[in-house]
């Protein structure tokens, strides 16, 4: 265990000694000064992090169940990455907007090398890559004259800016968007298991007018970052089918699922299916915002106009640092297969866990080091308040952990950092058991 963990849990405004008093501070400026929108985890404030665990300023500890929502996959605080930062800091170059920088030279050869994409645009977040993404896509198809609709999934999530938000399928995160049906078009999501044909799509478009020659790219995801569901293996391969039929490029959005999540570099890799255009960010980095759409094939982007993909810190030069150092953790494999391990180590704990009270537990789906639980109530419906107090119990015991508020709030995504040892992800299921016991 390690040795700077004082109390185990505990957050610090709720301590037997008290609020903390520059932890107060910083709740209370936080709630004056931020729409109460932006305060969606619990009050546990952070002062540093190290591998899979987060610290206050007392020296208290948390194990990480979520990577900073799937981010630090590499470990919080790699020295790798921090020297990087601190190397290109003295080197004296923060800011190059658009201009030659040496370090983006590399970036953008080992993210060739590493995933076999020969091009890649660089961004900050993923929404933004969402948005260059539809954007190549729709000039590539209106280039050839079409129509340039977008195909999306029910259930879908791809960020929070117009464009990711019109071409995702949670109709509640839509409800301040105008109305595009007609230019994004979402179709049910072919989930593991379930009954799907690509014949699917070719109705939702007849029912807006529009047919398979319109079409400018599919979007998806190989899970669904707000319901866990998996992308059926047979459907991945007959989607790939319609999309080259069609002319439509197929886009994989891999924010979330990226760099050995799923215990592949990428979830695409599952299903054998590789697509045009692949969108990753979170993991990308580690740490700093870096964004980036990798594009498969040179041809889906010479028809655009000089300055259209430019972004005022896309190849930020710390960013970039932070990156290429992130990049090189993943070079050998050996952190992915540690995350596949580990994986089914978490998928034997919740299975375990879900088989103590199978009337009130599931597990809404699991994928590597990504799972999503919730607890349901005696008529069958799943229990967000079971979740919140769950959660609670948690994080008074050493384990951080989030409820996304997709599914009404009902389940519990667990995300820990992906050099998680046996031994922690074995503490943090004992920790998650143990405070599973008093939900109803």
């Amino acid at each position: 265990m390690d040795g700077a963990r004082v109390v185990k849990g505990q957050v610090s405004i709720r301590t037997n000694g008290g609020t903390d008093t520059a932890d107060a501070w910083v709740l209370e400026t936080l709630r004056r000064h931020e729409p109460a929108s932006m305060h969606t985890q619990h009050p546990v404030v952070w002062h540093h992090a190290r591998g899979s665990h987060v610290f206050d300023r007392q020296g208290r500890s948390w194990l990480d169940w979520t990577s900073g929502i799937l981010t630090a996959n590499a470990g919080h605080g790699r020295q790798e990455v921090a020297g990087a930062i601190g190397e290109q800091a003295r080197q004296g170059l923060l800011h190059a907007y658009m201009f030659p920088t040496e370090v983006r030279a590399r970036v953008v050869r080992a993210l060739a090398e590493l995933t076999g994409f020969p091009q890649c645009v660089l961004y900050t977040t993923g929404a933004e890559a969402v948005e260059g993404a539809l954007k190549i896509s729709r000039r590539y198809a209106k280039a050839r004259g079409r129509r340039a609709v977008i195909v999306t999934f029910d259930g879908a999530f791809h960020g929070r800016t117009l464009g990711a938000q019109l071409a995702g399928g949670l109709s509640a995160q839509r409800d301040w968007t105008p109305d595009c049906d007609d230019v994004f078009v979402r179709v049910p999501f072919p989930a593991s298991g379930e009954t799907w044909d690509p014949s699917t799509i070719d109705a939702e478009l007849h029912a807006v007018g529009a047919h398979s020659g319109e079409v400018a790219c599919v979007l998806g995801e190989l899970y669904q970052g707000s319901t866990l569901r998996r992308l059926d293996s047979a459907a991945a391969v007959a989607l790939r089918e319609w999309c080259t039929r069609a002319g439509a490029l197929l886009v994989f959005d891999e924010i979330q699922s990226g760099f050995g999540r799923t215990g592949a570099l990428f979830a695409y890799e599952h299903v054998g299916v590789r697509p045009d255009l692949l969108l990753c960010a979170k993991g990308l980095s580690g740490s700093l915002p870096v964004s980036a759409v990798l594009v498969g094939d040179p041809r889906h982007t010479e028809g655009l106009r000089p300055g259209e993909l430019t972004s005022t810190h896309s190849g930020n030069p710390i960013a970039l640092a932070a990156t290429e150092a992130n990049l090189a953790l993943f070079a050998d494999g050996r952190l992915v297969g540690h995350a596949a391990e580990r994986g089914r180590q978490l998928v034997e704990g919740l299975e375990r866990w879900t088989s103590q009270r199978a009337e009130s537990r599931r597990v809404i789906g699991a994928f590597g080091m990504v799972a999503g639980v919730a607890f349901v109530t005696p008529d069958g419906a799943l229990d967000p308040s079971a979740a919140r107090r769950v959660v609670t119990s948690c994080v008074d015991n050493g384990l951080l952990l989030c409820v996304p508020s997709t599914m009404g709030g009902a389940m519990i995504k667990i995300m820990p950092p992906l050099t998680t040892t046996e031994a922690e992800l074995a503490e943090g299921l004992a920790i998650f058991t143990e405070a599973s016991g008093d939900a109803r």
